[in-house]
């Protein structure tokens, strides 16, 4: 039987390697969470295995977030316990991850962080869109992006596009979010107290304003001043 293949095409073929190179040092990760297989293909023809699954929701965050921090744990154990946020990290695979601050420097501002002195994770664009909810647990699928990025600054991706597609969410939901993520870093041999409730609203708002300009476009349906679950914006971690 012939497998179910996905391409995406890519007009900019170091776009297309890129996506490549960063899904096999996902893989070889061997993180237990569930990626797509990489099929041969070219610079502008990303083939990848086609995954069965639906789109998540919501009451799914939860069980995304541990799925996630067991990758980033992980990650940080096998390498990234040698990298720095302020400097581009070299994979032993050969993938060079850009730092976190190089492209981010007009909203850093929002964030009282000296990010050198952060332990390392990594931002793959945890948009909810870039989820699926299989048989065998959550999936990630998209690999366009991947820049080194501290410990909770992807899951408040994850919550930000979250809320601005489904609308308000309870802030007593956001905990049990926070702790399986926690608990998912931690148990993969990460660090203990990765990302803090404090640290995870300021990157939220500096997802909000990275976000903003697609209000109404690409599923973002609510303004994220008007649906983010804490009473009031906190920037500073």
């Amino acid at each position: 039987m012939t497998p179910a293949v996905f391409v995406k095409r890519y007009t900019d073929p170091s776009r297309g390697a890129a996506a490549q190179a960063n899904l096999r040092w996902l893989q070889q990760l061997d993180s237990g969470v569930r990626l797509p297989h990489l099929y041969s293909g070219t610079a502008t023809h990303l083939m990848i295995e086609r995954l069965e699954g639906r789109l998540p929701e919501p009451a799914d965050l939860p069980e995304l977030a541990a799925a996630l921090g067991r990758l980033h744990g992980t990650a940080f154990a096998r390498e990234l316990h040698a990298a720095r946020l302020d400097r581009p990290f070299d994979t032993e695979v050969g993938t060079m991850i850009p730092d976190f601050c190089t492209g981010r420097r007009h909203v850093l501002g929002h964030l009282d962080v000296t990010p050198g002195r952060l332990p390392a994770a990594f931002y793959k664009d945890a948009n909810l869109r870039n989820f699926l909810l299989t048989t065998s647990g959550p999936a990630l699928v998209d690999f366009d992006d991947l820049t080194l990025a501290p410990f909770g600054y992807d899951l408040a991706k994850l919550v930000v596009s979250t809320a601005m597609t489904y609308g308000a969410l309870p802030h007593q939901h956001i905990d049990p979010v926070l702790t399986a993520y926690t608990h998912g870093v931690e148990t993969t041999g990460g660090p203990a107290d990765s990302c803090t409730s404090r640290q995870l609203t300021g990157y939220a708002e500096v997802h909000h304003v990275l976000t903003a300009r697609y209000l109404h476009r690409n599923g973002y349906r609510h303004a994220w001043p008007a649906v983010r679950p804490w009473p009031t914006p906190t920037a500073r971690p």
